[in-house]
């Protein structure tokens, strides 16, 4: 391929160092306080149990940092790489709004400062303290403007109302003024009817797009999408194989079924609305991975405007990974014009690169 790709979803592991960014009040506090306290946990399934089978993946034991992305970028000749949190996937959990804004900063300083600051080709997506949503406006504004970030990550999980209720909505709104991705990502996977699995690999293999899903419709059905026709929002690490699931069982129950709306409280689809076609909009973007076979088929009904070829570095994958990642896209039967599309075009916009 004549282009370099573009790594729509990679992610830091935040180490020590993060310890340091905490506003000096807090740390004077409690000299016991250790920088791997700042998260609560992401949910009861990650907490043993389970382990990787790829030996490389999270560096394989071994320290990832700065230097350790740089080659990674390097090896795989990737013109940029986004990057998303570990430990920060786990803010919507924090209870304590202060505690939510004073983190939020801290990640988004040291991000910064150890990262975007080693290469152009580290791009940031910021946390946002949700839990007090006048701080998360000011938050966002000051991580694009000043810090150079391309967004804002909003985790799936944890907040207390869906994504799509109001009370975030002048978040979506700072962000489509300022003209930045918002991206929403999966990883807690509590409170989804998983609980009670006795086993891991269903939890995670499901508990990402469910995730996804339910952000996705919470933001359809609660007129986000209406109220914000320039807002970007991406959903990642779900794969790509719901979209049409999620086309067709939407479209099918709207077409049966009226929504109350008591003095126009309703924002959501109206009856001439097709459900599907929010998710063809240009301001929707889904994450992908290399060995997906079904999207091809996501393609032809969704449109190859939407999907974003992500590396996941480092967790599941080791760095050889990604190499036959992007050769499982470059060799799937969609068109070049396709995989450009997922490998290097849409991220470029939905970030704003």
């Amino acid at each position: 391929m004549d282009y370099q790709i573009i790594d729509a979803d990679g992610h830091v592991i935040e180490d020590e160092s993060l310890f340091d960014y905490l506003d000096a009040n807090y740390r004077a506090l409690d000299h016991q306080l250790s920088w791997d306290r700042l998260f609560p946990s992401l949910d009861f399934h990650h907490i043993g149990g389970h382990s990787t089978r790829n030996k490389k993946s999270f560096g394989g034991g071994k320290k990832v940092g700065p230097k350790e992305w740089l080659e990674f970028v390097d090896m795989a000749n990737l013109e940029y790489s986004v990057l998303y949190p570990t430990k920060g996937l786990r803010i919507g959990n924090i209870s304590h709004p202060d505690w939510a804004c004073f983190v939020a900063r801290a990640y988004n300083d040291w991000l910064h400062d150890r990262y975007l600051k080693a290469s152009p080709r580290l791009k940031g997506m910021a946390l946002l303290p949700m839990q007090d949503v006048d701080e998360a406006v000011s938050e966002l504004r000051r991580a694009v403007k000043q810090l150079g970030f391309v967004g804002a990550m909003l985790p799936s999980r944890g907040l207390p109302f869906d994504l799509g209720h109001k009370s975030y909505w002048p978040v979506y709104a700072e962000a489509e003024r300022l003209g930045c991705a918002l991206g929403v990502h999966g990883g807690a996977h509590h409170g989804m009817g998983l609980d009670t699995f006795e086993t891991f690999v269903p939890i995670h293999a499901l508990g990402h797009p469910l995730s996804l899903i339910i952000a996705f419709t919470g933001m359809v059905y609660h007129g986000v999408f209406r109220e914000f026709p320039k807002l970007r929002m991406g959903f990642l690490e779900g794969g790509a194989g719901w979209v049409t699931f999620w086309m067709d069982r939407l479209d099918r129950s709207h077409s049966y079924h009226l929504e109350l709306n008591l003095r126009g409280k309703y924002k959501g689809p109206s009856v001439e609305d097709v459900p599907s076609d929010y998710i063809k909009k240009g301001q929707i973007f889904i994450g992908c991975e290399g060995n997906e076979e079904g999207l091809p088929y996501q393609i032809q009904r969704a449109g190859n405007q939407h999907f974003l070829f992500a590396s996941d570095f480092p967790h599941e994958i080791g760095p050889d990974d990604i190499l036959h990642e992007i050769d499982e896209v470059a060799e799937a039967p969609i068109s070049d014009a396709d995989k450009r599309a997922v490998l290097r075009d849409n991220a470029k916009r939905f970030y704003g690169i």
